[in-house]
């Protein structure tokens, strides 16, 4: 059957022709989600495939959000100039590719540093395509239905992808998973060459390529010294790469801050010359684009701190294979298919900053009930219930994020906002990834020595190897026995020393469960910017 479609669906179209579009644009969307919650829970194909450690594994998850969150301003910028739908199609093929290089990468080196920087690349065309065409073909309440419908969408992915990948993982192997994944994307590519042509928004002067290179030098710069924090230090020096005698970390996040605010600077300036610039001043100037903003790099977050920490828990210390681990996780996707489904069917009455404000404390609160689903040895059933509550929390932010960007601002504003609200979507991920995982793997070191000291069952030669280590790595009870036989440490000390990493995973887990809840609480706070009124009648 052929399929039409006009280039400006309008509500006096129905089935199919008004549709069609919201469907390609869905695919796409699932795309780039199947390629996160993919690789969340290949830890363990990680680790067999290529002898992966956890700092690489961390890198892994971040490498592609952070360079999507670096360039994706530009993908919003670059559409107004190339076209959305022609955006579409190049960034479906650039995802195709990253796939397959990932299936076929040799190495972890490979993997992060090829595989991964061209996913996020291709993910820096697609997203703001994404949005942008949402913004452009669908207007009114057709524009609500297809931002719910995009943010159900997250909720789905997060389900279906999971299962798919760890079905794969299981019964075959990590190369056939994302060469399905190619193969898929491939399809997405095609379908994007049935879109309509929208009209293309008007220019003015240069592009902002000063503004580009300082947005995704800054973005590298900070996020990147988040996430070295473990592997580098804080202060002192884990490795013999120092500056100034201390750590580079905190260097670099500085760095990255200096090239950010140099950023603001610059597009102020080039606005008022009369360019269009990377991002506008209605965007920064307008607190309710602010807090918008702010709501879509908490649902990815969100996302990105379950797909980390849960994760690897289930995987290494709880011995779940991966479509286990898939299965935990349909939970938090349940979660937020009720949370961002139900916010228009049900609370469209209400405004959306009580959505919003019961969003956070719903998130909060799941937080809190994973105290209780994580055990020295594993899991329990309370894991499965806090996941749920976390994603309807997380649900009903997603169900108001992008309708309160696009709310504030003109038509073309806001088609170009998708490319801002993919970087804080992916930024906030990336932060997701850096700052929980570096407080869980940088705590973890601290909690092992101070463990070990104590213990009265350990002799001082042990306790004498484990100190100096700079860093202990978070892995499975098998894992620690081999390092211990590495590090000639008595086969009779080795099931205390065991038990001592055991509860002290468990604590650095803790550690990143109150930092979650303290984001959580700060969102909370950032409410009373949001809009009194429903966005979704």
């Amino acid at each position: 059957m052929t399929v039409s479609v006009s280039n400006n669906p309008t509500a006096e179209q129905t089935g199919l022709a008004k549709w069609f579009p919201l469907i390609v644009l869905l695919m796409a969307q699932f795309s780039t989600m199947a390629d996160n919650s993919g690789l969340a829970i290949s830890t363990d194909a990680l680790i067999a495939l290529h002898a992966a450690t956890m700092p690489q594994i961390q890198m892994a998850n971040a490498m592609y959000p952070l360079i999507a969150g670096a360039g994706m301003i530009a993908g919003g910028l670059s559409g107004l100039l190339i076209g959305w739908k022609r955006q579409m199609i190049i960034g479906a093929g650039m995802m195709a590719a990253a796939s397959f290089g990932a299936a076929l990468a040799p190495n972890m080196e490979v993997l992060n540093y090829g595989a991964r920087v061209l996913a996020g690349l291709g993910a820096c065309f697609l997203i703001p395509a994404v949005l942008a065409n949402v913004a452009g073909i669908y207007k009114g309440k057709d524009q609500a239905i297809a931002f719910s419908a995009i943010a159900a969408l997250v909720g789905l992915a997060s389900a279906l992808t999971p299962l798919i990948f760890g079905f794969i993982l299981d019964n075959a192997s990590f190369s056939v998973a994302f060469m399905g994944l190619g193969v898929y994307c491939l399809i997405v590519m095609f379908g994007s060459m049935k879109l309509p042509e929208l009209p293309k928004a008007e220019f003015k002067g240069k592009f902002d390529i000063v503004g580009v290179l300082l947005a995704g030098a800054g973005l590298l710069c900070f996020v990147t010294g988040l996430l070295k924090i473990a592997e580098w230090g804080l202060i002192a020096p884990l490795t013999d790469f120092a500056f100034l005698g201390m750590s580079p970390a905190l260097f670099v996040i500085a760095f990255g801050g200096v090239l950010l605010k140099l950023m603001m600077v610059w597009e102020k300036r080039f606005e008022e010359a009369g360019n269009t610039p990377l991002l506008p001043r209605s965007y920064v100037e307008k607190p309710q684009v602010v807090v918008g903003l702010v709501l879509c790099a908490t649902i990815f977050l969100l996302f990105g701190a379950t797909g980390f920490i849960n994760v690897s828990y289930m995987q290494l210390v709880a011995g779940m294979s991966a479509f286990a681990s898939g299965m935990a996780l349909c939970a938090f996707a349940l979660g937020m298919i009720i949370g961002s489904l139900g916010a228009p069917a049900k609370l469209g009455h209400l405004s959306c900053q009580r959505i919003c404000q019961y969003g956070f404390i719903i998130a909060a609160a799941g937080t809190a009930l994973m105290f209780f689903g994580f055990t020295a040895e594993g899991i329990t059933f309370w894991q499965y219930i806090s996941l749920t509550v976390f994603g309807i929390g997380a649900g009903l932010l997603a169900s108001q994020a992008s309708i309160v960007v696009t709310s504030a601002l003109s038509e073309k504003e806001a088609m170009q906002s998708g490319g801002i609200q993919a970087t804080s979507r992916n930024i906030g991920q990336a932060f997701g990834v850096a700052i929980l995982g570096t407080v869980m793997l940088f705590s973890l070191t601290g909690e092992i020595k101070n463990g070990v000291m104590d213990h009265e069952a350990i002799s001082a030669e042990t306790k004498q190897i484990i100190v100096d280590a700079p860093s202990l790595p978070f892995v499975s009870n098998e894992m620690a026995r081999d390092l211990m036989v590495t590090a000639e440490i008595p086969a009779q000390e080795q099931e205390t020393v065991i038990a001592v990493m055991a509860e002290s995973r468990l604590a650095s887990v803790h550690y990143a469960l109150y930092t979650l809840i303290a984001l959580m609480m700060g969102g909370l706070a950032l409410c009373s910017k949001l809009p009194k009124r429903s966005l979704m009648d």
